[in-house]
C-alpha cells in the first residue's frame, strides 16, 4: 500500500510516511476496494469499522422505501465514514454509504482506533478535531432542518413515526393543539396543511388517526429538503 496517500488524510494530518507506517504496524485493519455503485454500508446496520477514503469518493445517501436514494453528501479521498458513531451507545449507521467511483478504504475497528489514539497524540487531536467538524455540520443541518415548510415538518413528524411502528395508520399522542405546537404554528394553520395533503391523496386522518395512503410522496417530500 502506498502510505504517501495517507499523508493528506484527516486521521494521519501531520505525520510523515514513515510515522504512519510505524503507527499502523501496531494496529490491525482492513483494505478493502469497491466499485462504481457498491454499497460499503447499510442504513441501520451495527457499525463495527470506520473507514478511511484512501482513494476514490463516496456518497452517504438515504434510500426510501421505493429504493429511491437521496444524497445527503459526499465524502472524497482524506475523509473518515462513521467515525461519530463508532464509540456511541447507538451504534447503527444512520444512513446508507455508497461507493462514488472505484474507491481503496482502510477499515479500523473499535481496538484499532483506541490504539491509535492512545499511542499519537497528534492521531488524537485529530480524531477530536474530525468529531468536532462533524458536530458542527450536523448543528448545521439542525439549523437546516427549522426552515422546514410546514408540509415538510408533518411528513417527517409521520415519516419517524412510521419507522417506530411499521404501521401506515398514525395514532397521535397528543391533541392537534399539541402537535401544532410542536410544528410551531397554530392550530388552524395544520388543519388547512392536513386538508391539503389529504385532498391531494398524501394522507387521510380521522380524530387523532392519521393514515398515511402515500407512502412515496411522504419521503419525497421530507428527503427532498435535506438533499444536496
Amino acid at each position: 500500500m502506498n502510505f504517501s496517500k495517507l499523508i493528506c488524510s484527516k486521521l494521519f494530518n501531520g505525520l510523515n510516511e514513515k510515522e504512519i507506517f510505524e503507527e499502523l504496524k501496531k494496529v490491525s485493519f482492513i483494505q478493502k476496494t469497491f466499485h462504481e455503485g457498491e454499497t460499503i454500508f447499510h442504513e441501520g446496520e451495527e457499525l463495527l469499522f470506520i473507514g478511511l477514503i484512501v482513494e476514490g469518493s463516496v456518497d452517504v445517501v438515504h434510500v426510501s422505501i421505493s429504493g429511491k436514494q437521496y444524497k445527503i453528501t459526499t465524502l472524497s479521498q482524506g475523509d473518515t465514514i462513521g467515525e461519530a458513531v463508532l464509540f456511541s451507545s447507538h451504534s447503527h449507521i444512520p444512513a446508507t454509504v455508497v461507493a462514488r467511483e472505484k474507491s481503496f478504504i482502510l477499515f479500523f475497528d473499535k481496538s484499532a482506533i483506541t490504539k491509535l489514539i492512545r499511542n499519537n497524540e497528534r492521531i488524537l487531536r485529530n480524531y477530536l478535531r474530525i468529531l468536532s467538524d462533524r458536530i458542527l455540520m450536523m448543528n448545521k443541518r439542525l439549523k437546516e432542518s427549522t426552515l422546514m415548510n410546514l408540509r415538510q415538518r408533518i411528513c417527517n413528524y409521520l415519516l419517524e413515526q412510521y419507522k417506530k411502528t411499521k404501521s401506515l395508520t398514525i395514532e397521535l399522542p397528543s391533541s392537534k393543539e399539541d402537535l401544532a405546537e410542536l410544528f410551531g404554528v397554530h392550530r388552524p394553520s395544520l388543519s388547512r396543511e392536513l386538508i391539503r395533503m389529504r385532498d391531494e391523496g398524501i394522507i387521510d386522518f380521522h380524530g387523532r388517526t392519521i393514515k398515511i395512503q402515500d407512502l412515496e410522496k411522504v419521503e419525497d417530500i421530507v428527503y427532498e429538503s435535506f438533499e444536496v
